[in-house]
């Protein structure tokens, strides 16, 4: 019986050898001699392919264990800053300020917003008129560095890092979170229905920032969270370094926000009588709507313009259209991750995809245009998105061949 059993192994292995290296005999021993340099050309090329896409992944998800973005108080002190750049439009206005504190000596979190229409001076002749003496103007018509001085002043205190968002990136952290884009946005857009308007709003992107971190942080350090934060750090722009944005990931996990929410104080300045509105995905949209509806005939188009989605989509492909020929133009596209605007799945997919092309079209640094391509494919990866890794892998094939 022993036998028997030990002969059905060998059988097996022998079998499984078999069809696994026959085929391949088979496949380039019918080779032409030219056809056979042609494979071994094809064969290296995907282990280039390959090779180019483990490193970039491993650069990902080294992490240095020396990085401290802390200071000596145990305290790191981030300024979050969304500008209202949208297609075609320049200025950056700073639509929410938020500045995050964490400290890791007491396990405390504390969100201040400034509304953006705080008082603020301006440069000689950046103001056309009275009303302009506001922060968000200090940052769109003085300069983000200008903007910044002006925020610190009123906060009393020094960001140790930045973080920025626009309208893209503020789209694809909402995807990549699973939550509905069109309400979330009309949720933290919102003031009009409120008597006190812009503080309200300031006070409600606070109470978004808590629900992110009480909902959203993994319950423990894990390296298979790793390339999702990889993905959310891709779209915003900051001068923190991966790196030091996991040790400030990992110092929240350990405070167990999820459990003990009393951890995060909201503060606003200068200080207003604010509500804490609860933000909810499942009735956002139905909230804004309730706020909305009995002052919507009073509402400018500016404000309150009834453009619905499609529309929306359609006026981004006709601008991509437009000026797909023009490098600056391109390469604004691809800084502020313009695809992240299009609500449709497919046609964001392939926007995506095309504005990288153009953009790497205008490169000539071969080593920048294979971390891009190599980004996309395991952003692509991450999604699920098969069709999508391998015409992103043709084209790393593409850049290889040209080398």
């Amino acid at each position: 019986m022993k036998n028997k059993k030990i002969k059905f192994i060998i059988i097996f292995v022998i079998s499984v050898a078999i069809l696994t290296i026959v085929p391949y005999l088979v496949l380039h021993s019918k080779q032409t001699p030219e056809e056979q340099v042609g494979q071994k050309i094809v064969d290296k090329q995907a282990l280039e392919i390959e090779q180019i896409i483990k490193d970039r992944q491993l650069q990902e998800i080294k992490i240095d264990e020396n990085v401290d973005p802390f200071g000596e108080d145990g305290i790191v002190r981030v300024l979050i800053l969304g500008l209202d750049s949208r297609a075609g439009q320049t200025a950056g206005h700073c639509d929410v300020i938020q500045m995050l504190e964490i400290n890791k000596n007491n396990n405390t979190v504390s969100i201040t917003a400034v509304p953006r229409g705080t008082y603020s001076p301006l440069p000689f002749g950046k103001a056309n008129t009275s009303t302009d003496y506001y922060i968000s103007n200090a940052c769109g018509l003085a300069g983000l560095d200008y903007g910044i001085d002006k925020i610190e002043k009123i906060l009393g205190k020094k960001a140790d890092y930045l973080a920025m968002v626009g309208f893209s990136e503020t789209l694809g952290i909402l995807r990549n979170l699973k939550l509905p884009t069109t309400e979330t946005l009309q949720w933290l857009r919102q003031r009009q229905g409120y008597t006190i308007g812009e503080p309200q709003r300031a006070r409600n992107h606070s109470t978004f920032i808590k629900g992110l971190l009480t909902k959203f942080l993994p319950v423990k350090k894990s390296k298979l969270d790793i390339p999702f934060h990889y993905i959310l750090y891709k779209i915003v722009k900051t001068d923190l370094t991966f790196d030091e944005s996991e040790k400030i990931v990992d110092v929240l996990i350990t405070m167990d926000l999820a459990n003990h929410p009393e951890r995060i104080s909201l503060f606003m300045r200068p200080s207003y009588n604010v509500q804490d509105i609860p933000y909810d995905p499942n009735t956002a949209g139905e909230y804004v709507n309730k706020m909305i509806e009995p002052i919507k005939k009073y509402l400018s188009n500016k404000s309150y313009s009834g453009v619905t989605v499609e529309q929306i989509d359609q006026r981004i492909l006709d601008t991509l259209a437009e000026k797909q020929n023009d490098p600056e133009f391109v390469k604004w596209a691809y800084d502020n991750q313009l695809w992240l605007q299009i609500e449709d799945d497919i046609i964001r997919m392939q926007q995506q995809y095309g504005i990288i092309t153009k953009y790497l079209a205008g490169l000539d640094d071969e080593i920048k245009k294979q971390q891009i391509i190599a980004d996309y494919i395991l952003e692509m990866k991450y999604l699920g998105l098969d069709n999508w890794v391998s015409i992103g892998e043709d084209l790393l094939k593409t850049e290889i061949i040209k080398k």
